[in-house]
Parts: C-alpha cells; sequence; structure tokens
C-alpha cells in the first residue's frame, strides 16, 4: 500500500513537471517608474506630476492605484482607470519638518502578470538664509585738517542656515576694510571694519560702496553705500620760492608749499591784494606777485585762505635792493638739497640749479658750445649784461664755471671738477655788474640725483630701454616697460670725478671716461648689475650715464624706485622705473 501511493505521488510529480505552463497575463509599467516632489518651507506647494499606467499587450485592463499606508501628505487620484492612460500624484506638505519623505505607490489590475510600484520622494528644505547687513548705509565727515575720521563697523548676519560671505570695497583707494571673506553663523554676526584714508584728497563729496555677496544667500549680493564729504581745513604754509625779489622786477612767480591747499577755493593774497594762482596739489601751488607791488624795499606777508576758514600762517616775501641774490643750490636733476649740517652739498662735475632772484634776464637765455678752437666746451658766461656764476676754489681767486642756461630766477652751471671733496667752496652770482653775496657749499665725493622725464626730480626717470636684438632704444615707461634681465640707460649728475678727467665745460668724445668712483643700483631693494659707469659722450662733462642690467628678481610695477649709490653716497629714492 505505502510502495503504491509512492509510485503515484512519482508520477504526479512527472505529469505536472512536464506539462506545459499555463498562460500568464499582461505585464504593467507605469511612466515615470519614480516621482520627486521638492518643497522650500512657507513656499508655493509643488505642482502634480502625472503617471502614466501601460501593459505588454492585449486588451486594456482596469487599474487601482493605493498608496502606502502612513503617507497621508501624499494623494493619487484618480484611484482607478484602464491601462494606457494616467493618473495624477499630488503632494500636501504644508505641516511636515524639513527633511526626506518617502512612499510608494502601488499599480494593481486583475488580470495582468502581477503589480508594480512606483516609489515617491518628497523633499522638504528650510528656505535659504538671508543676509542682513547692519546698518545699510555709511556716512563719514572729514576737514583736511582734522584727524581722520574713526573707523566704523559693518555687521553682516544671517537669519537661517550659515552663509558664506565675500567683501569688496570699490569707489577710490581713501575706502578700505579690513577682510575679504567671512562666515556668518545664526546669532554671530561677521564685523567688517570700514576705514578711511582721505589724504590728498579736495574738498566734495565721494561716493563708494561696500559689497557683501554670498552663494548660499537668497539675496546674493548686498551694497552697502559709503559716503565721505571733505571740507577744507586751514591752510598751512611751510615754505615760499622764491622768497625775494630785486626791486624794479617784473612779475615773479612764487612756489607755495603746506599743507590744505585746494583747486577752485584756495585763494592766495599778498597783504591784501588777491594774487593770481595755479593749484598743482594739496602741498604745491603757484602764485604771481606783480610787477606794482614790487617797486619798493620791503616785506609781503603772503597767506592763503580757504573759506569759510580763517587765514594760514604768513610767509614772508622780501623785495630787496637792486642785484642779484641766491636763495638755494640743488642737484640739477632731483632738486634734491642735501646739507652736511652746515651747508648745502655739492661734488666736483655736479650740474647745479642756484635759485634766486635778479640772476639774469627775465626770459631764459639758453648756453650753446663754443667749438672754435676745439675741443667744444660750454661758455662761462652769457647775455648782455654777462650773467656769471663762479666758485671760490682757493681763497680769493673766483673761478668762473660753465653755463648750461640763465634766467632771472634760476641757473644751471657746473661745479668745476677741481672743487676738492672733505672741503668748502664759495659760490656767487654776478649780473648787470652786481654781485651777489657769496654761498658756502660743501664738497663731497658724489652727490648723485637721477634725471626724471618731467624735470621734476621725481616719478618716471629719464630712462631708456635697450633691444638688443633691433639695437634700439625705447623710453621707458608705464607704457613701455623693461623686462627682467634687459639692458636699462640711465641718466644722472653728481657723479664725482671721472678717469681719466675732462675738461670744466667739455661735449665728451669717444672714448668717454669712467666715474672714479664705485657705483651700485638698486631696483625696488633688488641690486642691479651696472655694465658701464661713466660720462655721457656728447654731453657736457657732468652728465654720467648708467648701462644697467634689470634685475631677473625684480618686481614688477610701473614706478618701482630707482636709487643710485656713487663713492657711498645715494641718490633721494623719488625717481622710478617701470618694470615688467
Amino acid at each position: 500500500m505505502t510502495t503504491s501511493r509512492l509510485a503515484v505521488a512519482k508520477v504526479v510529480a512527472w505529469i505536472l513537471w512536464a506539462a506545459p505552463a499555463w498562460p500568464q497575463g499582461p505585464t504593467l509599467s507605469a511612466s515615470p517608474a519614480a516621482v520627486q516632489f521638492s518643497y522650500t518651507l512657507g513656499g508655493t506647494v509643488p505642482k502634480e506630476q502625472k503617471v502614466t499606467v501601460k501593459q505588454s499587450s492585449g486588451a486594456a485592463l482596469t487599474f487601482s492605484v493605493t498608496v502606502s499606508p502612513g503617507a497621508h501628505w501624499l494623494i493619487a487620484t484618480p484611484a482607478s482607470g484602464k491601462t494606457g492612460t494616467a493618473f495624477s500624484l499630488y503632494v500636501n506638505p504644508s505641516s511636515l519638518l524639513a527633511g526626506d519623505y518617502t512612499a510608494t505607490v502601488t499599480i494593481e489590475a486583475t488580470g495582468s502578470a502581477g503589480p508594480v510600484s512606483v516609489p515617491v520622494t518628497l523633499l522638504v528644505r528650510t528656505p535659504p538664509p538671508t543676509m542682513v547687513a547692519l546698518p545699510n548705509a555709511l556716512t563719514f565727515t572729514w576737514q583736511t585738517d582734522q584727524p581722520v575720521p574713526a573707523s566704523q563697523s559693518l555687521a553682516i548676519a544671517t537669519d537661517g542656515e550659515p552663509v558664506s560671505l565675500t567683501f569688496a570695497a570699490a569707489g577710490g583707494t581713501w575706502l578700505s576694510i579690513d577682510k575679504t571673506t567671512g562666515i556668518a553663523v545664526a546669532g554671530s554676526p561677521v564685523a567688517v571694519t570700514v576705514s578711511l584714508s582721505p589724504q590728498g584728497l579736495n574738498p566734495g563729496s565721494y561716493t563708494g560702496k561696500i559689497t557683501i555677496s554670498s552663494t548660499n544667500a537668497a539675496n546674493k549680493k548686498i551694497d552697502v553705500a559709503v559716503t565721505l564729504t571733505v571740507q577744507a581745513g586751514v591752510a598751512v604754509l611751510s615754505s615760499i620760492w622764491p622768497s625775494a625779489a630785486p626791486i624794479g622786477s617784473l612779475d615773479t612767480t612764487i612756489t607755495l608749499r603746506g599743507q590744505h591747499l585746494f583747486k577752485d577755493r584756495s585763494v592766495v593774497r599778498a597783504g591784501t591784494t588777491v594774487l593770481t594762482s595755479t593749484w598743482l596739489s594739496t602741498d604745491a601751488m603757484l602764485a604771481v606777485i606783480p610787477r606794482n607791488l614790487l617797486t619798493a624795499e620791503g616785506t609781503l606777508a603772503i597767506t592763503v585762505t580757504n573759506p569759510p576758514q580763517a587765514a594760514s600762517n604768513p610767509v614772508n616775501f622780501t623785495v630787496t635792493p637792486p642785484g642779484p641774490r641766491v636763495q638755494a643750490v640743488v642737484n640739477a636733476a632731483s632738486f634734491h638739497a642735501p646739507s652736511n649740517g652746515s651747508h648745502p652739498v655739492v661734488s666736483p662735475g655736479e650740474i647745479i640749479a642756484i635759485f634766486g632772484s635778479g640772476m639774469g634776464p627775465s626770459s631764459v637765455l639758453q648756453a650753446t658750445p663754443v667749438c672754435n678752437p676745439a675741443p667744444c666746451v660750454f661758455p662761462t658766461s652769457l647775455g648782455t649784461p654777462p650773467a656769471l656764476v663762479e666758485f671760490e676754489l682757493t681763497p680769493t681767486i673766483w673761478t668762473p664755471a660753465p653755463l648750461v642756461f640763465v634766467f632771472a630766477n634760476q641757473i644751471n652751471a657746473v661745479v668745476p671738477f677741481a672743487a676738492a671733496p672733505g672741503g668748502t667752496v664759495a659760490l656767487r652770482v654776478t649780473y648787470n655788474a652786481l654781485v651777489s653775496d657769496p654761498v658756502t657749499l660743501a664738497v663731497e665725493d658724489a652727490e648723485p640725483g637721477l634725471f626724471t622725464t618731467d624735470s621734476s626730480g621725481r616719478g618716471q626717470g629719464a630712462i631708456l630701454n635697450y633691444n638688443a636684438a633691433a639695437n634700439s632704444y625705447s623710453l621707458n615707461s608705464g607704457n613701455n616697460p623693461a623686462l627682467k634681465g634687459s639692458t636699462v640707460v640711465m641718466f644722472l649728475t653728481g657723479g664725482g670725478a671721472l678717469n681719466p678727467a675732462a675738461g670744466d665745460g667739455a661735449i665728451i668724445a669717444a672714448p668717454p671716461p669712467l666715474l672714479a668712483g664705485s657705483v651700485s643700483v638698486s631696483i625696488a631693494g633688488d641690486g642691479a648689475t651696472v655694465t658701464y659707469a661713466g660720462a655721457a659722450p656728447g654731453s657736457i662733462a657732468g652728465l654720467v650715464q648708467l648701462n644697467v642690467t634689470v634685475p631677473t628678481t625684480a618686481k614688477s610695477g610701473k614706478d618701482l624706485p630707482v636709487v643710485v649709490t656713487i663713492a657711498g653716497r645715494s641718490s633721494p629714492a623719488t625717481a622710478t622705473i617701470a618694470v615688467k
């Protein structure tokens, strides 16, 4: 009996295995196969999304849609339909907290091979944070003779999540901030200090702004307006140039230096007479003393007034008896007036500028080299009546100096090479048969000063770039900088003795003599190689040429200071070179 049952079971199993499968129903599918919604708290409810139900074959079937239990935020409608049609999914996230929510929509149809599931995700996010800047504007007021206004602070806060911040100041170099980046956290704002450097500004109103930017804030950028009102202070005068003119002089232009001098505001007076003036900068002005104020010996009080402020301190301009008067002796390239503490300093062969009054004609008289007999030399007197500059190299013996040009208020001349370093010499000017009081000068081995393109001794040097490939020269400038490692040619005076010696005022012929003293050059502090240091061929003895290799380590810039040191004495760091 047991054996019989076992045999029957085996037969049944074989029949079930060998029999063909019963027909299957069509396969259901959904498009899209997954759905995602995004919602920002407090924002607009997301739009519906449609899901189309399809079947693989056969006549349309009736399907039903159910949502997984607990997903109260998800609505599927209609709840049933025919395959080949779509139903809609809606979400209502208004009561949900920030986070990620998931649910499953199940689609079933009688006669199909089985149900299909559609996963649904809802991303609920907090709104992006908003930056707030307090205050939203800054106002400064500054009077030029008062201390710079105290810095002010900005506080940049977030009303939600942390925000990454960048800061930038715009409007002028007078405006600056103490940081460029920061992160603001709720309850912990970022403080930005806003500072001013208004020195040199003319009276008026100036505007700038601080821009705060963030990539993750709702408001990507905030501009905080900064307003600066500059008011004129009381003018201060420190010097006048020239400070005297002889009786009977023509209209005389004076240079006033000081502080708080302003265009279209500062008024210059000689006593009560308003003078015609030209504004140059906040520390320099020109004014013209008319000839009718120069008819009698005496003193004129020169003042500058910035209405409504009081007048400046007076500086005196003296109307002197007829005859030349020497007021200052400076390097003709740098216009620097070095002193050893007692006397102005010059060097052998230095081209000097002598400033004063009554020293020559009212218009510039330029010297022309005399070439008969050779060699060509610059003259030691100019004009009729003649103007002369003489040096007392030995007691009671006056040696005339070569002249470059003469003018009532300025003479450019060359210190004789025989002036002995370590001692003193006297200088005097003769014009119209009248002789100035002598001026005592100290003599040093060298007193270098670089020539500049605007003949002021400041700013862009009179420097040539040398192009070795083309064997050509071009003027160095911010638009034509010298290349690192290239050769440049500089010109100066005050280099001291030459070897072999050259005659006073002589035009230099080839081969040119070299400087006797040791020479070094620095560009923005980097030492440069000097390949030639000597007289400039074809020029007056006293004009020095330096061929210099720009160091490869030099900085790039349009106004790098150049300093030349000869025999231990350095030029002022007021001449510049452009390098790239």
